[in-house]
């Protein structure tokens, strides 16, 4: 019994002495990306406010300046009438664009050649999903609290599965975030199901902030930027989606770790993603800690 005790003893001490080595020796690594031709990227929908299309091509992984529309390609979106729709560039806007908005249980079939290449891809507009309530509240996990922006919607189909994506975009009138890059930026987006979801509702608890990190992060700390501060704008919007552009934004999301491109469903050999969706907004709010219940 004492001899096995003293092999678990043993044991645990090469172990920790594993550990601290590994901790205690540093090697710079030298990654050697491999080089090749951009790709074109195109990012098109068609909803209940309008159409836009953008197209771009991809970047080195090191360079972090946003690449601008690619002028010059013929974009045309044609509804299930046969009826084709030019979408023309707008400088203005810096992307192809157009008032043609979507009808709810449409197929729409998008159409761009760009120096000499075709991409295709189709997209049915689903039904919107109104908001019935917004609202901020403190949600205590593991005795931690948590901002959290707790909506509530209409789903458009209970009996069928329905896929949404929502987008909170946060305007900050704080002058030390002035010029900076969070200033007016989305502050939280991700993509979700119904499954799970109480009969003809659907629900989103955006997880905001703790309450403790916004107490205790500096002005000069990294995240404090990343916070809410009394006085931020917020926008929510709730898009209905098909399965494609779901598949589209789940395989992004998953792939961002280990640097895998998503599952587009444009044809043609380009990155990215079409989609025919419907927008619901929320009522844009101010947010002021003071009022958080």
């Amino acid at each position: 019994m004492k001899r096995l005790s003293f092999n678990i003893y043993v044991k645990t001490i090469v172990l920790l002495a594993m550990a601290f080595s590994a901790i205690s020796c540093q090697k710079e690594i030298t990654i050697d990306y491999k080089k090749i031709a951009p790709l074109v990227m195109i990012e098109g929908r068609v909803s209940n406010e309008g159409t836009y299309v953008l197209i771009t091509n991809t970047r080195s992984v090191n360079d972090s300046v946003n690449g601008e529309c690619l002028v010059g390609a013929n974009v045309s979106i044609t509804t299930a009438d046969g009826v084709s729709h030019a979408i023309e560039y707008n400088p203005s806007e810096h992307r192809y664009s157009s008032t043609l908005t979507g009808v709810p249980g449409q197929a729409y079939y998008l159409s761009v050649d760009y120096e000499g290449k075709h991409y295709e891809a189709s997209s049915v507009m689903p039904f919107p999903a109104p908001i019935k309530s917004a609202r901020f509240m403190w949600q205590t996990i593991l005795d931690e609290r948590l901002l959290v922006y707790e909506v509530w919607a209409f789903d458009p189909q209970p009996e069928e599965r329905n896929c949404f994506r929502y987008r909170m975009d946060r305007k900050s009138s704080n002058p030390l975030l002035k010029g900076r890059k969070s200033q007016n930026r989305a502050f939280r987006s991700s993509t979700f199901e119904d499954r799970g979801h109480p009969q003809g509702l659907i629900f989103n608890d955006v997880m905001c902030m703790s309450e403790k990190k916004a107490n205790e992060t500096k002005e000069d700390d990294d995240d404090w930027e990343y916070l809410l501060h009394d006085g931020d704008t917020i926008i929510y919007s709730l898009m209905t989606i098909d399965r494609p552009t779901y598949e589209f934004f789940r395989s992004l999301s998953a792939g961002q770790g280990d640097g895998a491109n998503p599952k587009s469903n444009i044809n043609g050999g380009c990155l990215g993603y079409f989609a025919a969706c419907n927008i619901s907004r929320a009522d844009t709010v101010v947010f002021f800690r003071k009022d958080v219940k």
